[in-house]
């Protein structure tokens, strides 16, 4: 076991020694997700499966502060992802995987870059829109309700005209 996370790696040489990293990155490191208040603590093991299939197994915790979209005022929360993924070398190979493994490109040295690849993840993982849970929340759900649908006036039927007229003949 290792305690030293790679930016890069091998993952097919690393499954052939069966290699498995328990570690974390550092947040000054994380540059697509934002406001992180943590370092990316993460578990990473690689192998291969009964059909000889490279796979890449991630457990991966941060907490993040976020924005509430209902009180606007931040938050911390903590995401947690876990996937298992196997490295492919182009989009038709993606297509020959099984479906519970996730493809992920390798570059041209034949390497996966695993603090992009988590950094994926988190993002994807994330809320569409972030809210506090409401019992912590400022809004209450009082203040959610905007009051009732005012009922329109009744509003002639521009057709009457013609059933008047109908009715004449």
């Amino acid at each position: 076991m290792q305690n030293k996370l790679p930016l890069t790696i091998n993952p097919i040489k690393a499954a052939q020694k069966r290699l498995d990293y328990i570690g974390y990155y550092p947040n000054e490191a994380i540059t697509r997700v934002e406001n992180p208040k943590s370092n990316i603590e993460c578990s990473l093991s690689f192998d291969f499966d009964e059909q000889r299939i490279c796979v890449i197994n991630i457990d991966a915790k941060i907490t993040l502060e976020q924005i509430c979209q209902r009180c606007f005022r931040p938050f911390v929360t903590e995401v947690h992802v876990m996937n298992k993924f196997s490295p492919v070398k182009s989009d038709t190979h993606a297509e020959t995987l099984p479906e519970h493994y996730e493809p992920v490109l390798m570059n041209e040295f034949d390497e996966v870059d695993i603090l992009a690849l988590l950094e994926d993840e988190i993002i994807l993982s994330l809320p569409i829109v972030p809210v506090h849970n409401s019992k912590h929340c400022e809004v209450s759900e009082a203040d959610m309700v905007f009051g009732d649908i005012p009922i329109e006036n009744e509003k002639p039927n521009p057709f009457a005209i013609l059933v008047s007229l109908k009715n004449k003949g």
